[in-house]
């Protein structure tokens, strides 16, 4: 049986710490190194916005600062403590007008593999 793992913000509070304007930091704390279902992790990002082709199915829950998703010319707003769910095959943008931190879950675990992606804007190699 695999136990419980627990992952400490103040790991990665540096990366928060030391993002400039237009700067985004994905830290994948479970991936296919430890899931065999599902993804997820934390995404720092600082007045930037990011275009995307998304190829999961995707939970968002905003932690701090305000969030907004684009999709289709329309916004998506949350607040701390909000949340909500973005189905795959979308052409989104996430995007910040200040500072925030939210916390991403995934499916499948392995999307990355399945679209061929090498590079995500934000995550280190290493997390790839």
């Amino acid at each position: 049986m695999t136990k419980p793992t627990v992952f400490k913000r103040a790991d990665i509070q540096h990366r928060k710490d030391g993002l400039e304007d237009g700067g985004t930091y994905i830290k994948p704390f479970v991936t296919v190194k430890n899931s065999e279902s599902m993804a997820g992790g934390v995404n720092f990002l600082k007045k930037v916005s990011i275009p995307w082709d998304l190829t999961c199915d995707e939970i968002i829950y905003c932690h701090e600062g305000n969030f907004r998703l684009m999709c289709d010319g329309e916004a998506y707003n949350l607040s701390p403590g909000d949340m909500m769910f973005v189905p795959k095959d979308n052409h989104i943008a996430y995007e910040t007008d200040d500072e925030c931190s939210i916390f991403y879950a995934a499916y499948p675990v392995n999307w990355k593999q399945l679209a061929g992606l090498t590079e995500v804007p934000g995550i280190d190699p290493e997390d790839m």
